[in-house]
């Protein structure tokens, strides 16, 4: 489960490479957070990518502040760390990192989904069961963008209705550091798919009330996540990035929503 991004810290005062206090005001530091957040879940910059705040702030157009607060908002939720040689990289994950996340992840789930179940109404049920079928149209019909916008909109839904907003704030968290690896799947249509149909068996659990079938669907979902993601650590080559990695960026402000 993810949800939107929560607001940006800045700082007063200039910085080092002789910004100004305004080159990193909260909307500037939220719009390359945003972007950078957006290009890291959806693996259009790879673990391992360099970061460079030149080159980054270059090509979104601001001044290198901006883009070092975002650096460090983003190293804070994990997905980027610093290297003493190096600089900022888009982070990597261990194994025993993607275990724990997903540990947290189906315990977590199984919380939203039972809660979200409870409070919504049938009408609001069925419209989610069809908002889930949506998800297996665009994913048949191999609609990445279409099927993103669905699931975003699909898991706001479900959360919304769990409301907690600390349960909201960590399935973000944890999701976000494991999702880029599974979106990297080389037989993604497939695996997209098959998530759509876990999405469809999970609201008819709803729609049923059925706790027994929707705690064993949220399990399974997970588990496939988790034996996914592991693969792809092991292949290890393919998490790398592309040349022009950075070029998938652009200077405005990303939409982050269901991320």
């Amino acid at each position: 489960m993810v949800g939107a991004v929560e607001p940006a810290a800045t700082g007063g005062g200039g910085s080092a490479d002789g910004d100004g206090a305004a080159g990193g005001t909260a909307s500037m530091v939220d719009d390359v957070y945003a972007s950078l957040l957006l290009a890291i879940v959806e693996a259009r910059l790879g673990a391992g990518t360099p970061l460079s705040q030149n080159k980054l702030a270059a090509r979104m157009g601001v001044s290198r502040t901006p883009v070092r607060e975002a650096l460090l908002r983003l190293e804070r939720d994990g997905l980027v760390q610093r290297l003493p040689e190096t600089g900022f990289v888009v982070a990597t994950i261990t194994r025993d990192e993607v275990q724990e996340a997903c540990d947290l992840l189906d315990v977590l789930d199984t919380f939203v989904y039972t809660r979200a179940a409870a409070a919504m109404s049938q009408p609001e049920l069925r419209d989610l069961l069809e908002l889930a079928s949506s998800l297996v149209t665009h994913a048949e019909a191999g609609d990445t963008d279409a099927w993103r916008a669905a699931d975003r909109r699909y898991h706001q839904v479900v959360m919304a209705a769990a409301g907690n907003r600390f349960v909201a704030e960590t399935l973000r968290q944890t999701r976000r550091r494991v999702q880029r690896f599974w979106l990297q799947e080389p037989h993604f249509d497939g695996r997209l798919r098959i998530c759509s149909q876990d999405h469809v068996a999970l609201a008819q659990a709803m729609v049923d009330d059925d706790l027994e079938v929707l705690t064993a669907t949220v399990h399974s979902h997970i588990e496939r996540l988790r034996a996914s993601v592991l693969a792809r650590l092991e292949s290890a080559g393919p998490l790398l990035p592309g040349r022009d990695a950075l070029a998938t960026l652009g200077p405005g402000p990303a939409t982050v929503d269901g991320y």
